[in-house]
């Protein structure tokens, strides 16, 4: 039940992935705007993500958890009404729709790694981690099957999946997710905001570049998948659900890594730099061929590596996160860490559609940013800390 919520986060918008140029069309509507459909959900998703994480620390989890389900769900039924309207009062109560739907998706996949982080510990702990991130490949793999399997069809009937999703989730959390009087904290507001960042702060010349590297991993992966629905449709002529497929590659291959990622750090905390050097080598390395040459199979395979790199690249992330500070400021630090991953989703799509106008210098932007973290991890990772926290 749990995974759900992950998985909730990302169909949000990876569904839509596939479906950009069709929207455009039956819009009427810019590539610009069709773009803002997929940011206009991120961007809020993103920055009421801390809220959401101080609330779940004040009245409890699951509390929070359900209010965002329904939010979501009511996002859902503004975003299918619009769909029976047209011209711009249709495209603009979609992104009304898309809004609502966005400050629902803030109350999910960060509380779903608090819960991971206040139950289990050590190996168990970057196992549960490494599934969250299983669920959230998981997403990634199949919406971009299912908006293409909607394109097909009706894409509008993205929405009511939407919806139902989060309807049997929602049922699923209330059923089998049972509150613990330790997910609320009883201290007052001032005395937990200056807790919150005391532990920040004492942990800040480390968890900084590990947060922001967490949302740049992100913002590579879906600004590159954008580039990839394009290219696919429009320079190779491959549609319907053979887009779907080609996309949901790199997703797969994310997915695999992920699990793998999780259970070895669990295992061998130790090994945790070796994976973040072997996940920014998978990256920056196929970027750095595109630089050179690209066709379709070598732009899949490239998609592909980076797709492993992330893979391997988050629940790293995410372990060392959740092991940086006490249960009671888990909730607040870990959704600030998914706020900054989840403006990565936002920026990404926008900014790369951008950027592929010009293929050579996105690629030499992208490796250019991956450099940037890099050397800004190097030397920061506290690998003896994090084995004592382990322990």
């Amino acid at each position: 039940m749990l995974g759900l919520l992950p998985f909730l986060m990302v169909i949000g918008n990876s569904m839509f992935i596939p479906l950009l140029p069709t929207m455009e069309v039956d819009m009427g509507i810019s590539t610009f705007q069709s773009g803002l459909i997929l940011t206009v959900f991120s961007i809020p998703a993103a920055l009421s993500i801390p809220f959401v994480g101080i609330l779940a620390d004040r009245i409890g989890r699951k509390r929070v958890v359900m209010t965002s389900l329904i939010v979501i769900a009511l996002g859902s039924l503004v975003c299918a009404g619009a769909t029976f309207l047209n011209g711009e009062l249709a495209y603009s109560i979609l992104l009304v729709g898309r809004f609502v739907q966005g400050l629902g998706a803030g109350g999910t996949a960060s509380l779903a790694m608090t819960f991971i982080g206040d139950r289990f510990y050590g190996e168990k702990r970057s196992v549960a981690l490494g599934t969250m991130e299983v669920f959230n490949g998981l997403g990634k793999a199949i919406s971009p099957i299912l908006g293409a399997l909607a394109a097909l069809l009706i894409w509008t009937s993205t929405f009511w999946v939407y919806f139902l999703l989060a309807t049997l989730a929602l049922i699923g959390i209330s059923k089998f997710i049972h509150e613990v009087e330790e997910d609320k904290i009883t201290v007052n507001m001032t005395d937990y905001i200056k807790g919150v960042f005391l532990a920040m702060k004492k942990e800040a010349w480390w968890i900084t570049p590990v947060m922001f590297a967490g949302g740049v991993a992100l913002f590579l992966l879906f600004g590159l998948l954008v580039y990839l629905s394009y290219e696919v449709e429009r320079v190779y002529g491959m549609g319907g659900i053979t887009k779907g497929l080609i996309i949901a590659i790199p997703l797969t291959v994310f997915t695999m890594a992920s699990f793998y990622a999780g259970k070895k750090v669990g295992q061998e905390s130790e090994k945790v730099t070796s994976l973040l050097v072997v996940s920014l080598a998978l990256c920056m390395l196929p970027i750095s061929f595109a630089l050179i040459y690209h066709s379709f199979i070598a732009t899949v395979i490239y998609l592909t590596l980076i797709g492993a790199g992330v893979g391997f690249f988050l629940p790293c992330c995410n372990f060392l996160v959740t092991s940086a500070v006490s249960h009671h400021e888990r909730g607040m630090v870990v959704s600030f860490y998914h706020m900054i991953r989840f403006l990565g989703v936002a920026f990404g799509p926008v900014v790369y559609s951008s950027w592929m106008m010009n293929e050579w210098g996105m690629f030499l932007k992208s490796f250019v940013l991956l450099g940037v973290v890099a050397v800004w991890l190097k030397g920061t990772f506290p690998t003896k800390r994090l084995v004592l926290q382990k322990g």
